[in-house]
């Protein structure tokens, strides 16, 4: 583990990819985790508007009800980064572990395309060095319960061959 910071405390996150020899920087806070309400419906109706159809409501899984977490992240290396918490974050409730479902990703994307339509450009489309923008996380957890922590990896998924790679127990 490479730290232990609490909602609304910055950590910085290195990343290193296959593909590039430099690592990545980035300097997260957890702003927000929002539990048991339905999804921004303004996101969820620009999406549709984008594709030109009407969208049904999102609904999570029987039992289950949606936790929406915004990220703040800023770029503190030396090139563009690209990150988002697809396989990278969990939303722990005690010791059980919740990863974002296919839906959920295209969910967070809806978030994504909507706050880069108004301006805030966030680390899905890429940050240059000194940039910020928000991040989303779209979880589904049980109904009533509440989460208790996140784990945000410094690796480029949750798990590999190795196991569960190093990263940071966010506190909520």
């Amino acid at each position: 583990m490479l730290g232990k910071p609490s909602k609304g405390e910055p950590f910085t996150l290195t990343i290193t990819y296959t593909d590039n020899p430099e690592p990545a920087k980035l300097q997260l806070t957890v702003n927000s985790v929002t539990c048991g309400k339905p999804l921004d419906q303004r996101i969820i109706a620009a999406a549709a508007e984008s594709i030109g159809e009407p969208t049904p409501t999102p609904t999570p899984e029987g039992g289950k009800q949606y936790c929406v977490v915004v990220i703040e992240v800023m770029n503190t290396g030396n090139s563009e980064t690209i990150w988002d918490t697809n396989d990278t974050v969990t939303l722990n409730v005690d010791a059980v572990r919740y990863s974002q479902t296919q839906e959920d990703t295209h969910h967070v994307n809806d978030y994504q395309q909507y706050w880069a339509s108004k301006g805030e450009r966030g680390p899905a489309f890429g940050l240059n060095p000194g940039s910020k923008g928000p991040a989303a996380g779209i979880f589904q957890i049980p109904v009533g319960a509440t989460p208790t922590s996140m784990w945000v990896t410094s690796g480029t998924a949750i798990e590999n061959l190795n196991g569960v790679q190093p990263g940071y127990l966010v506190q909520l």
